[in-house]
């Protein structure tokens, strides 16, 4: 009877305690046979209602061990709801100088988040596209999933 209460109670607690109340927009793109082509653009459309608040932008990479470099340079195109757009590059380091990687992970598998843009407002009301590109020298790259999270900072 006490177990089966301690079971229940654990499981109504576990949702509660794993949301995110910041988290707005939290997706990844699975790349096709874990590789990262040139030509192979993550395209995530992020619907933004609040104009007051300010908001963190980052930019997640998974990546296997097997990745031949210590870092990843991505073109990153912002476009608002009118059309407005920004387009940046951004170097993401995945290993300190000494080899090791940055990310999070176990066995061969590493994931990684890097602040792309801080206490951003965002002016306009509508579907923000966010899309990334790998830009790196090899047309093929041991990356399994790219994407985007956005979230609200506390007031």
């Amino acid at each position: 009877m006490i177990r089966t209460r301690f079971l229940l109670l654990t499981l109504l607690i576990l949702p509660v305690s794993s949301c995110d109340p910041l988290m707005v927009y939290d997706e990844y793109m699975n790349t096709k046979d874990g590789e990262w082509r040139w030509n192979d653009v993550g395209v995530f459309q992020v619907e933004l209602t609040d104009t007051i608040s300010l908001y963190n932008v980052y930019l997640q990479v998974r990546h296997t061990v097997d990745y031949p470099m210590s870092n990843l340079y991505m073109f990153v195109l912002l476009k608002s709801p009118s059309g407005q757009f920004v387009r940046d590059t951004v170097n993401m380091i995945l290993a300190a100088p000494d080899g090791q990687w940055i990310g999070k992970g176990t066995g061969r598998f590493r994931e990684l988040r890097l602040l792309y843009g801080k206490q951003i407002r965002f002016s306009e009301q509508g579907i923000y596209t966010i899309s990334l590109e790998q830009a790196m020298r090899k047309s093929e790259l041991p990356v399994t999933n790219v994407g985007v999270r956005v979230e609200r900072i506390k007031p």
